[in-house]
């Protein structure tokens, strides 16, 4: 199946496993199906510091505080058991901080997990680069937690503990503890 779109313009699609949707005059981007899992997207320029770029683009003219920009959801809505297994398990939103303006455009990156339930915000980085968690859990060890870090830790500025600081020995055994006014 040919389609003539514009001059000079031509897609093919192939009806079969492994088909092609090529794009442009001299086909520079590809589509590919993946039989039984997805899509290859690829630019078949070869030149030095040319990538395939996917952009997700609105529509809307007027942005304003926490509009949505572009999302990537996850979800098995074919999900035999029903009810939370249906729903949207993770995502990325780009959403607006503020009103865009000619001199504002600033944006968070929004990541969501769910547990049980839709997918909410657990983790965001805003244009500011400041990365937020929003998860509350409470350790108990060094490999629990809202934040675990598998690798060292370096920090190049001050640190601010809200709550108990608790050094441990790698056996898990509270070496130390502060507590704040105590």
């Amino acid at each position: 199946l040919h389609l003539s779109i514009r001059r000079q313009r031509q897609m093919c699609i192939r009806d079969r496993d492994s088909a092609v949707l090529s794009m442009g005059a001299d086909s520079d981007v590809l589509i590919t199906h993946d039989p039984d899992d997805g899509l290859f997207i690829k630019s078949t320029a070869t030149a030095d510091n040319n990538p395939v770029v996917l952009t997700l683009q609105t529509g809307e003219t007027d942005i304003a505080a926490d509009d949505k920009l572009g999302v990537i959801n996850f979800q098995a809505p074919d999900e035999g058991t029903g009810t939370d297994a249906i729903l949207v398990a993770a995502g990325i939103e780009a959403v607006s901080e503020g009103d865009f303006s000619a001199s504002n455009n600033a944006t968070k990156l929004s990541f969501l997990t769910g547990s049980s339930g839709a997918a909410t915000e657990k983790m965001s980085i805003s244009s500011g680069g400041v990365v937020s968690i929003t998860a509350t859990t409470a350790n108990t060890s060094a490999t629990d937690g809202a934040l675990t870090v598998g690798g060292g830790l370096g920090v190049a500025a001050d640190v601010s503990i809200g709550d108990d600081l608790r050094l441990l020995s790698e056996t898990n055994s509270s070496i130390a503890c502060f507590t704040p006014g105590a």
